[in-house]
């Protein structure tokens, strides 16, 4: 028992003397000639250091090209001009490495651009391999075709050493010439030719009232041109959702004006549709076809469980999610209302001392985050109201019903729409009132540190930014901007243009800025899809050709 615990602290303590002996190992190497062609061998020389008190268990060496060797010193063979990076592992845990670049060269200049293909929308550099070994000057001259893009190119051209760019058009052949000349050495013209490929990408679906949704790729770099899809928007689609392969369509119908007597109006010809995005079949879920207009279908909400959707302004209802309704089913603005199976909220079973949800105001959004339901509202009690479903309740509310538990903020703000940023939390909002309000918003989860985004007119709730997204993953946020131009309406000085030029971001389309987070605010405004006047907008993550 004795000899075992004795052999058992003996290799202990080997260990630890090898892995401290190890600690102080830096693995390094150098390599001759320092400008090898291919073809010409060349010599690693390995120069590790601490190797005196500790026994390496391996040299492993990787060349870049598929090579690989065992050997201490090894020397090894290019094939193939081009830069590869060689990499010298010191021990199985692969904990120690050293990498270095190394450039193999052509007895005469080549193209050189890394990668496997040239593809639409992505960068490319484009560099020159070239023997120089005494460093003489070089001088170079790109030529690219019309559709390569990049600051670095004048009319297609330029004298960088490198370039990097890209190419906005697809499936095509792509020819680069490029002159070259090293003094006393070298004066040729290198030509190279190229397809670029087309790319699946995820795409921004935008609704046209009265027309077919938009879909337009979303790329790094620039956008292509929208595309129309086979999908009629509908008549007023204030709200796009996308969730996985199926798109909501919520439309608030063909008449969404105020009425003198709502219980007399039968104007609705608004819809909940889901469109599958695969097989491209199309599900009517719910209407209010001859029925009162405010029974419309103006905003919604869609979670891996339920469908939410608002009125024009007094209730919230929930369904499940591949549950299809046919007709609305109105039982009365009263009690009679709270029995329909998926009824959720009406604006007087909130409490807030009696003020805010009350009747008429006109819903602004709303969200369902973290167990919290965010509804946003217009009018007298504008702002936007956060409750639990704990807080909803059976009555009306009265002065002295408690607050909701997560209460109402953003209260000097009309709000027509927005969504949340879960990832970076904030708030995205558009704003019809007050005046000195008016515009695209940005706050945090909690509606403090508001900043103002985009000054465009806005004083409309029925009008202008009805559609906002956002984007984590091209770190962006879009919204769909409707100018008084396009809603026929005069212009605020003597023309449009006028108008135009000292306003350039006050134009129809949607329009993109890079999302804010604890640390800075958005990026500057940019035309996602200029001159689209989208209304609801939605993001499809599927990518496709």
């Amino acid at each position: 028992m004795k000899n075992s615990i004795s052999s058992f602290l003996i290799v202990c303590f080997l260990s630890l003397i090898m892995v401290a002996c190890s600690d102080n190992v830096e693995p390094n190497f150098s390599f001759s000639p320092d400008m090898p062609k291919r073809g010409q061998k060349v010599t690693f020389t390995n120069l590790t250091t601490g190797e005196e008190d500790w026994e390496a268990e391996s040299w492993t060496w990787t060349f870049g090209d598929g090579g690989k060797s065992l050997s201490k010193n090894p020397v090894y063979t290019y094939k193939e001009a081009g830069k590869y990076k060689v990499t010298l592992m010191v021990d199985s845990s692969k904990h120690k490495t050293k990498t270095l670049d190394i450039t193999v060269y052509d007895t005469i200049p080549t193209i050189y651009t890394g990668i496997d293909s040239v593809k639409y929308y992505e960068n490319v550099t484009f560099s020159a391999l070239a023997y120089n070994p005494y460093a003489n000057d070089v001088t170079y001259e790109w030529t690219f075709s019309e559709n390569a893009v990049s600051d670095q190119l004048t009319d297609g051209k330029s004298k960088d050493e490198e370039v990097t760019l890209y190419f906005n058009k697809k499936k095509v052949m792509e020819y680069v010439s490029l002159h070259i000349t090293i003094v006393n050495e070298i004066d040729t013209v290198i030509v190279d030719s190229f397809y670029v490929h087309d790319v699946k990408a995820k795409s921004l679906l935008m609704a046209q009232k009265g027309n077919l949704i938009l879909r337009q790729r979303i790329f790094g770099n620039m956008t292509e041109p929208s595309e129309n899809t086979e999908f009629f928007a509908g008549h007023n689609p204030f709200k796009l959702i996308a969730n996985q392969d199926v798109l909501y369509v919520f439309d608030a119908g063909s008449d969404i004006s105020a009425k003198a007597n709502w219980s007399t109006d039968t104007s609705g010809d608004g819809s909940i549709r889901s469109i599958q995005l695969t097989d491209k079949a199309v599900t009517e879920i719910v209407h209010n076809r001859g029925m009162s207009a405010a029974h419309g279908f103006y905003q919604g909400f869609v979670d891996q469980n339920y469908l939410y959707w608002t009125d024009r302004s007094e209730f919230i209802y929930r369904s499940e999610i591949n549950k299809t309704l046919g007709a609305f089913t109105w039982n009365g603005s009263g009690e009679a209302q709270t029995s329909v199976p998926y009824y959720l909220l009406k604006t007087d079973r909130l409490g807030y001392f009696g003020k805010g949800l009350s009747s008429g105001q006109f819903n602004g959004g709303l969200y369902y985050y973290d167990q919290v339901y965010f509804w946003a509202k217009g009018g007298t009690g504008r702002g936007i109201y956060r409750f639990l479903s704990t807080d909803i309740l059976t009555a009306a509310a009265t002065a002295t019903t408690p607050v909701p538990t997560a209460g109402v903020i953003l209260t000097d703000y009309a709000v027509r729409a927005f969504t949340i940023d879960e990832l970076n939390r904030k708030i995205y909002f558009s704003v019809t009132a007050p005046a000195d309000k008016i515009g695209f918003w940005v706050a945090d989860l909690n509606g403090r540190n508001a900043k103002r985004i985009d000054d465009a007119p806005m004083d409309n709730e029925l009008l202008y930014i009805t559609g906002i997204m956002v984007d984590n993953e091209s770190n962006r946020v879009y919204w769909a901007y409707r100018s008084p131009e396009t809603l026929n309406m005069p212009s605020p000085s003597d023309s449009w243009a006028d108008w135009y030029e000292k306003h350039p971001t006050h134009r129809t389309g949607v329009k993109m800025a890079t999302l804010a987070n604890e640390f800075k605010s958005t990026g500057p405004i940019q035309y996602f899809a200029p001159e689209v006047a989208a209304y609801g907008i939605a993001l499809d993550h599927g990518k496709k050709f």
